[in-house]
């Protein structure tokens, strides 16, 4: 078994779950992740604005902070990118 499947017994276990239950609310957990983040307006001007990128916060499970070093590093490459689209 992984090491995630392996977490998600226990967690079954100790609140009474199946754990078809528990894979459900894992798989839910994720899609409102990855739905928050993959939204389409941030983008401005050909990068990201990094105000647009909220903590994401799940009740009882934590919060997603967004990496501010990763959205510089981001904008960089899209900035070097659109001028060297200019330059061609």
């Amino acid at each position: 078994m992984s090491k995630q499947r392996d977490i998600l017994v226990s967690v079954a276990k100790r609140h009474g779950l199946t754990i078809s239950q528990a894979e459900e609310i894992w798989n839910l957990l994720g899609s409102k992740i990855a739905e928050e983040i993959s939204r389409q307006d941030k983008l401005q001007e050909g990068v990201y604005n990094p105000d647009n990128f909220p903590v994401i916060h799940i009740d009882n499970f934590g919060k997603f902070i967004p990496d501010q070093r990763k959205i510089r590093h981001a904008n960089h490459c899209l900035t070097l990118k659109l001028k060297n689209n200019e330059t061609i």
